[in-house]
């Protein structure tokens, strides 16, 4: 089964995810679905199972709506 987010198609800036992800000021952090979210000088995320970085918004996104995606169709 192929798990697509809707937002990839529709254009990803119209995600209400993207767009807070896209408002974190250096410093910030967020919590979204368990999903704790930093922007430093990178972004990066942590969860009861990662914590990884990311050098864009655009790969930090995607890896926060893959996480999603499998929660919501687990």
């Amino acid at each position: 089964m192929l798990n697509m987010n809707l937002f990839e198609e529709l254009g990803v800036e119209s995600d209400p995810v993207y767009q807070k992800m896209e408002n974190l000021q250096i410093g910030e952090a967020i919590e979204i679905d368990g999903i704790q979210i930093r922007r430093n000088k990178f972004y990066e995320i942590e969860n009861d199972y990662e914590h990884k970085p990311f050098k864009t918004l655009i790969n930090c996104y995607r890896h926060v709506s893959d996480i999603i995606v499998k929660q919501v169709t687990a």
